[in-house]
């Protein structure tokens, strides 16, 4: 049997907040501890604007039972919360890094390996120096692209900075080839590894029988002949391109007047006052399309796998992203999925027009996409099936899990082999 290994997972916002990252890897816990692979979690306190429940007062525990699916995998593993300034900026993430140095080198919770999953920042690199010369290796996941500053003095000032972070680490990991291209340049000799998200294939999944299925549109609303059912899953923001999803809804609400629209996913146009604008857009398209009662605003569900399974297809028109579970999940499901083309687009996800539809980010053609994947010509189906094969021959959650597994095994024994002195703590 494999030596056990103790993981410490580290972000500056955990659950009850919903970032895709830190939901991701608190998803693995499970499957990591098969594999020998401890896990204890240290979180800072989210932001105000950030909370997802109200009640939320900045020191839950796992003992809570209300937080839906994620918040029963936190009674799982260790957690410690603690608190950290709300105001974005250098005070906040040096509170963190300093709870994160105290936290592993206290003789009871030292881990072997720690995996930041929140943004990492330049001024980080002392407490990532500390930790290493306490034989701790360091782990950070790139997740999403960073957001580079427009203006080219300021943008090369923001490489160089990423670039003496990224050099520091143990290693970077990646989840598709394309995030791992925008990385290389930042790199320096440091490690980089490229591993998929991801999927559970026996959660994510087809339809058993067309019984199933409809028992499950039915218990969403859908029922009748005729009857259509269109999905998207993520927070409704403008990245997510909610607007131009409803753009196309006003011409599809029309050729389709027995289809619905699920938007599943937080509300943050409700939650940030700075989305006023957006939401006013939103709220107009939605007028527009004299069809505002088919589109179902779900909020955050703890059975996304059943919208999926019900669902005719997917759509996906965001504009910037690392490796979307979302769209790897509805793959999985065996349901056509059209995505936009966003920055962080990789051929992980495979070929365009044979495991999914890609279309310009235009209302109209968006619109035409979804039509030809709802019209019963064989389309979608064939989507669909590519979609569910490439997921089950690419994108297995357990061999992610492996090499997840693997890695931290192999940093931990070299750190240990490598006996760093330890220093003054």
């Amino acid at each position: 049997m494999d030596r056990i290994i103790r993981l410490c997972l580290a972000s500056t916002h955990f659950f009850p907040t919903h970032g895709g990252a830190q939901l991701r890897f608190l998803r693995y816990i499970p499957g990591l501890r098969k594999r020998n692979v401890l896990t204890q979690v240290l979180a800072g306190t989210p932001k105000q604007k950030k909370q997802v429940h109200e009640d939320f007062l900045g020191e839950i525990g796992p003992e809570r039972g209300d937080l839906g699916l994620e918040g029963d995998l936190l009674g799982q593993v260790p957690f410690k919360r603690v608190n950290i300034p709300d105001r974005a900026g250098w005070r906040r993430s040096i509170v963190f890094n300093q709870a994160i140095v105290r936290f592993c080198l206290g003789s009871e919770s030292k881990p072997d390996v720690i995996q930041i999953v929140s943004s990492l920042q330049p001024r980080s690199i002392p407490w990532v120096k500390r930790l290493q010369d306490n034989g701790i290796p360091v782990v950070y996941a790139y997740t999403i692209p960073a957001n580079l500053p427009s203006n080219p003095l300021r943008r090369a000032v923001r490489k160089w900075s990423l670039k003496r972070l990224y050099s520091q680490l143990d290693c970077v990991v990646a989840n598709n080839q394309a995030m791992g291209s925008l990385t290389f340049g930042l790199m320096g000799k440091t490690r980089l590894e490229i591993i998929p998200n991801g999927v559970d294939l026996e959660r994510y999944r087809p339809a058993y029988s067309e019984e199933e299925r409809q028992a499950l549109r039915a218990s969403f609303g859908v029922a009748g002949e005729g009857s259509k059912m269109i999905t998207t899953v993520g927070a409704v923001h403008p990245r997510k391109g909610s607007d131009l999803l409803l753009e196309s809804w006003v011409r599809l609400a029309k050729r389709f007047p027995e289809a619905h629209l699920f938007m599943v996913g937080l509300r943050k146009d409700l939650q940030y006052p700075k989305l006023g604008d957006f939401r006013s857009r939103l709220d107009g398209l939605l007028a527009a399309s004299g069809a505002a009662d088919r589109v179902h605003f779900t909020g955050v569900v703890r059975n996304i796998e059943e919208y999926l399974r019900a669902s005719d297809v997917f759509v996906f028109p965001s504009m910037r992203e690392g490796m979307p579970n979302a769209v790897l999940e509805a793959m999985a499901t065996g349901i056509p999925v059209i995505l936009t083309p966003f920055v962080g687009l990789s051929k992980d996800l495979g070929e365009p027009d044979r495991e999914y539809l890609l279309v310009e980010r235009d209302p109209e053609a968006l619109a035409s996409a979804v039509g030809d994947a709802l019209n019963g010509n064989g389309l979608g189906c064939r989507l669909g099936e590519r979609a569910r094969r490439w997921a089950k021959e690419n994108m297995d959650l357990e061999k992610s899990l492996d090499r997840y597994a693997a890695l931290y095994r192999e940093l931990a024994l070299k750190a240990r082999r490598q006996s760093r002195p330890r220093a003054v703590s």
